[in-house]
């Protein structure tokens, strides 16, 4: 009986080591994640923030001065670019590290202000 047994025994694991290995599942791909369409704000809407909601088409979001340089996830508001400024000398450090004659210069050329007078040149 014990005989039997073994032989028994070496036949099934002799043919559980000739089968062959099952076939891998084929691979899904994945669809590419459909791009992240986010709310344009209007003229004097809120934008930037954490949402990183931007300005409609001509708009330019404008920061608190110095919202630029301490809070990260700062809002702001959305306005058209003044179109006419005057010539008056109070210069302003813009959030770009750019200094601009003053706070109408600055945003005429889209940028907010970061510092009132000029930016602090960058040591090398």
């Amino acid at each position: 009986m014990r005989l039997f047994l073994f032989a028994v025994s070496f036949v099934l694991l002799a043919g559980c080591a000739a089968t062959a290995p099952a076939a891998e599942p084929e691979a899904v791909e994945e669809a590419a994640p459909a791009p992240v369409s986010r709310p344009l704000a209007d003229a004097g809407g809120m934008c930037g923030g954490i949402a990183g909601i931007e300005c409609a088409q001509g708009l330019t979001c404008y920061y608190d001065d110095g919202a630029c340089r301490t809070i990260a996830d700062a809002a702001g508001i959305c306005l058209s670019a003044p179109q006419m400024c005057t010539y008056e000398y109070a210069p302003v450090c813009g959030c770009d590290g750019e200094t601009y004659g003053n706070k109408c210069a600055a945003q005429a050329a889209g940028v907010s202000v970061d510092t009132p007078g000029e930016c602090a040149p960058i040591a090398d």
